[in-house]
């Protein structure tokens, strides 16, 4: 297996780490990489964790759920304004079903219980929340058209412009963001094309409008999605390796743990010990050791499935959790770790060699065993590593 090489440099503000050509990643391709990736952050899901996507659909949740209710009871209050402002009593009755239709359409989307981080169907909800609106608005116009009411439509116009509004709240990337504006703009036209006209000064600006908000809304959205990113990120990663820190790795091991005995799959968890860093950190300074950390959290990453959890669980231990992994598999992955560790050099800022190893412990999932019974028993098969000798992997019994 072909060595990797990771460099330390010295600058004047302390050390950073350097490509095996001597290129620093400051150099404008990697701030530019950088900037492109923080784009797509905002442009889609796909450069994202499921984490974080799980916890967006939990954030889109309790938004939706807030803003039906709010749309619940004002729809339904404004039975009597309706009343009051309506002249025609079979326009009022009519309008109060379709207004009563439409507030308990928004009760059930607000009490529709959906599991924690489903966002596929926190979008469902979503989408549902921005037509609903629409189809209110175009039904409702077709009766105040009907019933000689045109002088009342001047509240319910009002409608597309909200659709559009209410995705600022929702910390949308681009795409999701444009494709849920959708509906408003298609309401707009199917409306004026049906009882005016598309080249009337009146639509025109209407459309301009709709645009403007839509702007404005998603601008607001991806601000707010940014911000939740900057958030989570701080709240539940290692700020050096970028890896979960202990307290994220722990609570999402409990939901891991409590799905896969919910559904009778199997699961393996990894608990890896750097060997003697101590003595890394005192012969080639903190820098190095900090160097040795980041590198193995980037051998842990190239080696871990999406599905799986890897995260800093001390100073020098790192914990995976494999879900669906059988104990054979997740052996061979341990020792898989353990050889790229052993293949792997970091030369500190006097041009040493620094070489590093791991012990594992391996250890998988019994029925109705509890996290602290697991993490007890990988422990135990950690320290059986590291009496063996260090630089091994052991299943725990």
């Amino acid at each position: 297996m072909q060595e990797s090489t990771i460099h330390v440099e010295k600058t004047r503000a302390g050390a950073v780490p350097s490509h095996a050509d001597g290129s620093s990643p400051r150099a404008p391709k990697f701030i530019w990489r950088t900037l492109a990736l923080k784009m797509l952050d905002l442009i889609n899901n796909r450069h994202r964790t499921a984490d974080f996507l799980g916890t967006r659909a939990n954030f889109i949740q309790e938004r939706i759920r807030i803003l039906a209710l709010v749309f619940a009871a004002m729809i339904f209050l404004w039975i009597g304004v309706d009343y009051f402002t309506i002249p025609d009593r079979g326009t009022v009755i009519r309008l109060a079903v379709l207004r009563t239709l439409c507030a308990v359409l928004y009760l059930g989307l607000a009490f529709l219980g959906v599991k924690q981080h489903d966002l596929p169907r926190a979008r469902l909800k979503l989408a549902f929340l921005v037509t609903l609106p629409c189809f209110f608005y175009i039904a409702s116009r077709f009766v105040l058209e009907d019933g000689g009411a045109s002088g009342a439509l001047m509240v319910y116009a009002f409608f597309p412009f909200v659709t559009v509004a209410q995705l600022g709240v929702f910390s949308l990337p681009l795409l999701e963001g444009l494709a849920l504006a959708v509906p408003a703009f298609v309401t707009l036209f199917v409306v004026e094309g049906h009882f005016a006209s598309l080249l009337s000064l009146a639509f025109v600006g209407n459309l301009i409008l709709l645009l403007l908000l839509t702007c404005l809304a998603l601008w607001a959205s991806m601000s707010e999605l940014q911000m939740l990113l900057r958030l989570y990120r701080q709240a539940t990663r290692d700020p050096l390796t970028g890896l979960f820190n202990r307290g994220a790795l722990m609570e999402r091991t409990r939901l891991e743990l409590d799905h896969t005995q919910r559904n009778g799959h199997t699961l393996c968890v990894l608990l890896f010990d750097l060997d003697k860093f101590k003595r890394i950190n005192d012969d080639h300074g903190h820098l190095t050791g900090d160097t040795v950390l980041e590198t193995f959290a980037r051998i842990l990453e190239r080696a871990l499935r999406q599905s799986d959890l890897v995260g800093r669980y001390g100073g020098e231990e790192f914990l995976a959790v494999l879900p669906r992994t059988n104990t054979a598999d997740a052996e061979l992955l341990a020792e898989q770790i353990r050889t790229a560790c052993t293949d792997t050099e970091v030369t500190n800022p006097d041009g040493d060699k620094v070489r590093f190893t791991t012990s594992v412990g391996v250890a998988r999932l019994k029925p109705g065993e509890t996290v602290a019974g697991l993490l007890r028993r990988v422990d135990e098969s950690l320290y059986r590593a590291k009496k063996a000798g260090r630089d091994c992997v052991v299943l725990a019994a």
